[in-house]
């Protein structure tokens, strides 16, 4: 018998190697609104979280951090989004676990358009039951009137409601940062981390505290731990 029924993939860092399409974007965002660029380790902790929330930190007031997630899609989808490539073995293994009879989703932060289109990009909507991602800014209404979605947490939500599953034992999240591990810990479900991403160990340990952990270092190990 299977593990589990379904399996939740973040995007970025755990299905797609990404980071230098995002990163280039960020440093738009920056350059356009004349605004000092954070050192690296700052830039590197973009890739993840919503970019708006990224920018907060950062010192971003409301409006600014409005105009920066514009200025980021406007990049992002005429360059950066063609620096996404799979991450070498995952496309076997999404075959292989589809196979096995898991059900697979996508549950990611960024933009919903986004995340539909990198998917398609990369060749992969065959293996995807659903691919969720935000269709909000926070502090805004979706355009097109669901229950938004900005954050971890919501769109695992709604990613679990669109599969019709309730039995939380028999899902896990696969992710490569904290914010994969918290949202994992708040939907009450199993996580496995994935080191090959832009995550660390440590980080995600400290934000999954409601069971045990395990994580892996390529995608060719995730069999292994989910059937």
């Amino acid at each position: 018998m299977k593990k589990y029924d379904i399996a939740l993939f973040d995007l970025d860092g755990t299905i797609s190697e990404s980071g230098e399409g995002i990163l280039d974007c960020v440093r738009m965002i920056f350059e356009e609104m004349n605004r000092p660029l954070p050192d690296e380790q700052s830039l590197a902790a973009f890739i993840g979280p919503p970019m708006y929330d990224s920018l907060k930190r950062c010192g971003f007031n409301h409006e600014e951090a409005d105009k920066g997630v514009a200025i980021y899609k406007k990049n992002f989808v005429q360059h950066g989004i063609y620096k996404n490539r799979v991450y070498d073995g995952l496309t076997e293994v999404l075959h292989q676990l589809r196979a096995e009879g898991l059900r697979l989703g996508v549950a990611t932060t960024k933009y919903q358009k986004f995340a539909d289109k990198i998917i398609a990009m990369l060749g992969l909507n065959e293996w995807f039951d659903v691919v969720g991602g935000s269709n909000a800014l926070a502090g805004h209404a979706p355009e097109n009137g669901e229950p938004p979605r900005t954050n971890k947490v919501e769109v695992m939500q709604y990613v679990i409601r669109t599969l019709k599953q309730s039995d939380k034992d028999r899902i896990v999240m696969l992710g490569d940062t904290k914010y994969d591990a918290e949202g994992a810990a708040a939907v009450g479900c199993d996580f496995i981390g994935c080191l090959y991403g832009y995550g660390t160990e440590q980080e995600m340990r400290k934000a999954y505290p409601i069971g045990n952990i395990r994580f892996v270092k390529t995608p060719r190990e995730l069999p292994l731990l989910l059937m």
